[in-house]
């Protein structure tokens, strides 16, 4: 495949109609959609992904693919960055979290439990050709080598006071708390949604503030009261652990990311924010906005909707679910939005983060499938004016020999005080830098100028770069 595939060109000029829309081929079973409400005003990025397409696969995955790291990120990484990092063709930000790398709802990697639900939450899980929402339900034990037992509280996570919390390598490091007992055990397998563990204790730790969790070995963690359960634990021992995740067939489904609320139920408008713990004004107010939806031919809508900004004011719940339900789903939830909102294509935002710059994420969904091969010779953007504030400009880009590759073949990315559509055209917002960037045949080329103020020379630096 050379390179990018337009499906559906909607109106020429924003102001002739109330929305434009542009579809473009990624790869077979996976479509880049944009579309543009003047009314609003509001700006949605999407995927279609079809499931079953024997060409692109799904998987949920976690930033910096581990959920704690000794950085000043604490394990967070942009969706892009980590697109980027595992060859990714389109990435979209998942659950919720709290600014470190600890996802607070259920996620499955490829068959692997990395965190266990919080049952008040919906779930967005999915298989080889299913794509299913629901609520998850945990439970877990550990039998103490007295024969006692004591419940286990969860997985791969901080341990709070009375708690006992698993970590197995995917949790990349055990961060445990002051007057805690860190438990080193054999572990050679990955935990599934439903499992069972016997464990030979390796060592038994008091003084392990930052713990890797290394390949082959799992750490419980112990803290409070707890704690004097297990303090007569010693290398050699075994304990046996049992967990239950419930609420999903799992020979079905093996990936899964949480979020919430539910949006969409049987093709109707259905939000539960209250129920779900959310606060009335996270689903009154507008923001931006992550949702994840299906059609009842089994298809997957990811949805980005750009907020907080002068071309695209966000929405509401009840907007989001009625764009996915316009989209063909019948059923969807939501997922982490405001400044966490991101579509990611080919390792670039497609949609402006409302921070200004992709805010770092706990976990994202992620595509695989065939990259554009780089053609032979450069790309680049000519420029020969600059839009002033409130202007526009229709961009093109250019093959070395100067022959104009379609924009059907093009994705336009725009971050700083101008952003652009799929059409190409350019629109200023305010005075300032604008980087505008390309991707066709199989490589990027971006253009940095300036944004001048009104009443100010259209003079400006200009400086282009290609992007391997």
């Amino acid at each position: 495949m050379r390179g990018l595939t337009s499906l559906l060109v909607g109106c020429i000029a924003i102001a002739l109609c109330p929305a434009q829309r542009w579809e473009k081929l990624l790869a077979p079973g996976l479509t880049y959609r944009m579309e543009v409400q003047a009314t609003a005003p509001r700006v949605i990025h999407a995927l279609r992904f079809s499931l079953g397409t024997p060409v692109v696969r799904a998987e949920a995955e976690l930033a910096q693919q581990k959920v704690y790291a000794d950085d000043p990120a604490q394990g967070r990484e942009t969706v892009s960055l980590l697109a980027r990092r595992t060859g990714a063709l389109a990435g979209v930000n998942a659950d919720f979290f709290p600014f470190t790398g600890d996802v607070l709802g259920l996620m499955v990697r490829n068959g692997e439990l990395i965190s266990e639900p919080e049952p008040r939450r919906a779930v967005f899980g999915w298989g080889p050709s299913d794509a299913v929402f629901g609520y998850g339900r945990w439970t877990g034990t550990v039998r103490l080598p007295d024969g006692s037992a004591a419940p286990l509280a969860g997985l791969n996570r901080d341990c709070a006071g009375g708690e006992l919390v698993l970590n197995f390598p995917a949790a990349g490091l055990v961060r445990s708390p002051q007057g805690s007992i860190a438990i080193v055990l054999d572990a050679p397998a990955e935990p599934q949604p439903t499992g069972a563990l016997s464990a030979t204790v390796r060592q038994v730790r008091t003084d392990a503030p930052r713990l890797p969790v290394e390949p082959g070995t799992a750490v419980l963690v112990v803290a409070g009261a707890a704690a004097q359960q297990l303090a007569s634990v010693k290398p050699g021992d075994v304990l046996t652990f049992e967990w239950r995740t419930e609420g999903f067939d799992w020979a079905k489904v093996r990936q899964a990311v949480g979020g919430g609320p539910w949006l969409v139920r049987n093709g109707q408008p259905a939000v539960n924010a209250q129920a779900e713990g959310f606060a009335p004004g996270f689903s009154a107010n507008r923001h931006p906005r992550t949702a994840v939806g299906r059609t009842p031919e089994g298809d997957v809508w990811l949805v980005a909707i750009d907020g907080r900004q002068a071309m695209s004011v966000g929405a509401t719940l009840e907007e989001t679910a009625r764009i996915l339900i316009r989209l063909g789903c019948v059923d969807g939830i939501n997922l982490d939005g405001g400044g966490s909102t991101v579509l990611s294509l080919f390792g670039f935002a497609m949609n402006r983060p409302s921070d200004g710059s992709e805010r770092a994420v706990s976990n994202a969904v992620l595509f695989y499938g065939p990259r554009p091969q780089p053609e032979d010779g450069e790309l680049r953007i000519p420029l020969e004016s600059i839009p002033p504030v409130g202007g526009e400009l229709r961009l093109r880009l250019l093959r070395e020999d100067g022959q104009p590759i379609p924009n059907a073949e093009v994705l336009w990315t725009a971050a700083g005080a101008a952003w652009i559509d799929q059409g190409g055209t350019l629109r200023a917002l305010r005075p300032g830098p604008v980087t505008v960037r390309a991707f066709a045949r199989g490589r990027w080329t971006e253009r940095t100028f300036e944004v001048p103020a009104p009443n100010a020379s259209a003079r400006s630096s200009v400086r282009s770069r290609v992007v391997r």
